[in-house]
């Protein structure tokens, strides 16, 4: 069997080939692609936010507005009963002057979720062949597995109340934003890690990642490097009256053994919860070193 890696992103997990990858296009938005070349496209809605009653030719034209679309009933091999028994589904082709892809609208017979899938012409004969891509698709994981994310070569988990704001993928930097009701937390990722660090020292790279001052960070291990505020009592009122968010505590962890750098800072209104910062501190890795049985990262 062909080995797999699964993706987990913003309540929507799946497996692909390992030799696939990834691409970010927006919140709910995702391009598979495999040796640089488009495979499928991936966007979804949680319940709630499209009218249940809206007509799936409708949806499916949202996709490629101007498109020619038609209804297609030839899925063979695609459509399994396996994603039969979990999504109903309702199946289009999208014509253009060179191609014709099929475009899969999904919605989950458990939660409502309504996925809109786009699989390019060339890469249908993929999809036949590697079923386990839309029988692994997953809108509603289980309770233990619903704060994990997991996307290039990292994975973390998100504490309750936090919702994706942004995210940017640049080469050398991951950055991902998440909101709550009284917080902001920011993720990073630094690859390669020996090219930052021969323009800057682990302790600038942090503070130009949380702001926090070089002489406040404290190391409680060799790489790996934390920072902690707490307001003032003046600092606290005054910030409760401009609503900003004063305490902060925030983590940057080199891994040479993968080269990587990750980091994590979260401010708030609010004095910031143990296991918040537990749950980040632990659960923020390598997709390797957790695989992995020996290796020297922390």
């Amino acid at each position: 069997m062909t080995p797999t890696i699964p993706i987990r992103w913003n309540h929507l997990h799946f497996k692909i080939p390992d030799q696939w990858e990834v691409i970010v296009k927006d919140k709910r938005h995702l391009i598979l692609e495999h040796q640089l070349k488009p495979i499928a496209e991936l966007r979804w809605q949680p319940p709630g936010k499209h009218s249940r009653h809206l007509a799936g030719e409708k949806i499916a034209r949202q996709l490629e507005p101007g498109g020619r679309l038609s209804k297609s009933v030839d899925m063979g091999g695609v459509v399994t009963d396996s994603l039969k028994n979990k999504f109903s589904i309702e199946s289009f082709s999208l014509a253009d002057s060179s191609s014709e892809d099929a475009i899969l609208l999904l919605t989950c017979r458990s939660c409502a979720t309504t996925l809109l899938i786009r699989i390019y012409s060339a890469s249908l004969t993929t999809f036949r062949t590697s079923p386990v891509v839309l029988e692994s698709l997953n809108c509603h994981p289980e309770p233990a597995e619903q704060a994990c994310w997991q996307i290039q070569d990292f994975y973390f988990s998100l504490p309750d109340g936090f919702e994706l704001e942004r995210s940017s993928f640049r080469f050398g930097l991951t950055s991902l934003s998440f909101t709550s009701a009284t917080a902001e937390l920011r993720l990073c990722r630094l690859a390669p890690a020996s090219q930052h660090l021969q323009r800057s020292s682990l302790a600038t790279l942090f503070q130009s990642f949380s702001s926090a001052p070089p002489d406040q960070q404290t190391a409680a291990e060799p790489l790996t490097l934390h920072y902690h505020h707490a307001p003032t009592l003046a600092e606290y009122w005054w910030g409760r009256v401009r609503r900003k968010k004063l305490y902060q505590a925030s983590s940057f962890v080199h891994f040479p053994h993968h080269d990587r750098i990750l980091g994590y800072s979260i401010n708030s209104r609010d004095p910031i919860e143990t296991g918040v910062q537990t749950m980040l501190e632990e659960s923020y890795g390598i997709i390797q070193e957790k695989e992995a049985t020996t290796g020297s990262d922390p």
